[in-house]
């Protein structure tokens, strides 16, 4: 037989559950220490910028004008005359490790210091 009425317990459960579903959430933003930078690596040279200062950064490498944002402590790219694209669509970084890649101009933007929870990095 079932039983129709909801207890205490289960209010409680259903509350437990909740917040531990909050904590996940929220638990990723917390992740962007400070401290951290945006590196950028073109052929001409190599050059950072603290993710805690919000700027736009225009990079020219190799014919190719890319604008780079630096916004609420994580970095993206928001134009790219590059014919691909993919730098555009890469997503923000925030996390130390954390790189976008725009090969046609031979540009890498990625992040350094900060978190410090990177177990190993390639490249």
């Amino acid at each position: 037989m079932f039983r129709t009425r909801v207890t205490v317990r289960d209010a409680i459960a259903v509350a437990v559950v909740l917040f531990a579903a909050c904590l996940l959430l929220w638990a990723p933003w917390q992740s962007r220490a400070d401290g951290a930078f945006l590196v950028i690596t073109t052929p001409d040279g190599t050059s950072e910028y603290a993710l805690s200062e919000n700027r736009e950064i225009e990079i020219n490498s190799q014919g190719i004008v890319l604008i780079a944002v630096i916004e609420n402590g994580a970095a993206y790219v928001r134009e790219s005359d590059c014919p691909d694209g993919v730098c555009r669509v890469g997503g923000r970084i925030f996390k130390s490790g954390e790189s976008i890649l725009c090969a046609p101009a031979g540009i890498r933007l990625s992040i350094k210091g900060g978190d410090g929870n990177v177990d190993y990095v390639a490249g």
